[in-house]
């Protein structure tokens, strides 16, 4: 009879370490997954992010140029104005 309490128990531990295993490689595979889409979700948000920033540079040259135009145009109004004195 000992000896059938033995087997017991030991078919018992290897079943029990067996699931233990399992739901453990499950819960790796499951964080696994989870940082993945988080990954991805942070890879767009870069992507917008460096497309805004992107399109802020572009305007930023645009209204540099337009400035830059101004201030020539005012230099030579003011030249104009210090002319007729």
């Amino acid at each position: 009879m000992s000896d059938r309490i033995i087997e017991e128990i030991a078919i018992v531990l290897v079943v029990g370490a067996v699931g233990v295993a399992v739901i453990w490689q499950l819960g790796v595979s499951r964080r696994a997954r989870a940082a993945l889409a988080r990954d991805t979700d942070y890879r767009k948000i870069a992507e917008r992010a460096v497309a805004a920033q992107e399109a802020t540079d572009g305007r930023l040259a645009d209204v540099t140029g337009r400035l830059t135009e101004m201030n020539l145009r005012v230099a030579a109004i003011e030249r104009v104005l210090k002319d007729a004195e």
